[in-house]
């Protein structure tokens, strides 16, 4: 039976009871020689992505979250076998472990921010009539027109991740950020938080949006810290 695995945790630990991961299955826990993993045996290698088995792979990993900090893998990683699992795991052991210990304890918080859009220039309609050099020059420039524009859309990203990461200081033990990608106004700061801290980090972020009622910002969370496993993937 093929292994899909869902986290890996500090120590061995067993899921509640009757705790169902992807397509229902049971989930048990694996001994990774004093680390540990949540895993669901599977007739295929093969998951294909969904929004209700995305659901289901993130309420197992919510469910390890209640008592520790896990580091969740990434959606449909599935390995041949529990041996495979082990060799792949025991190979990244020094990696699992730092890992473990950059998340102990933390959450993952998430700030979305509306970044303004710049203003853009009208379509110059004379483009299609244009022949030649003109038509080739007409385009260049409305190429580095957008181009500007995308450069500032980046910078008044920056400009407001910088304005939350001064807000929150010390209250985050790291960040990570996705800017607002093509055709979307959002931009996305996410934040481990110590436990201890979420209630004074919400105020923070509170206290910034009164000072600037102008300021669009999103805060969610608490969440398992996804932006913060890298290498965690079999």
């Amino acid at each position: 039976m093929a292994i899909y695995l869902y986290c890996i945790l500090r120590a061995t630990r067993e899921p509640p009871l009757n705790l169902l991961g992807i397509d229902g299955t049971p989930v048990r826990g694996v001994d990774l020689d004093g680390l540990g993993a949540w895993v669901s045996e599977m007739a295929s290698m093969t998951v294909v992505p969904s929004p209700e088995r995305a659901k289901e792979h993130d309420r197992v990993v919510r469910a390890a979250l209640e008592d520790e900090t896990p580091l969740p893998a990434r959606f449909g990683q599935v390995v041949a076998s529990e041996d495979e699992l082990r060799a792949i795991l025991s190979e990244r052991r020094s990696i699992l472990e730092s890992a473990l210990d950059r998340v102990a304890g933390a959450v993952e918080m998430t700030v979305r921010m509306l970044v303004p859009a710049p203003r853009r220039a009208p379509l110059d309609t004379s483009v299609a009539g244009a022949t030649g050099a003109a038509s080739g020059r007409r385009y260049l420039e409305r190429v580095a027109a957008v181009q500007r524009e995308e450069r500032n859309l980046l910078a008044t990203a920056g400009i407001l991740r910088d304005r939350v990461a001064s807000a929150v200081g010390d209250l985050v033990r790291a960040q990570s950020f996705a800017g607002a990608v093509a055709g979307s106004s959002l931009a996305t700061l996410s934040h481990l938080v110590p436990r201890e801290r979420i209630e004074a980090y919400r105020r923070a972020l509170q206290t910034l949006r009164e000072q600037d009622p102008a300021l669009t910002i999103m805060v969610s969370g608490p969440w398992a810290p996804y932006s913060f496993t890298e290498g965690i993937g079999t």
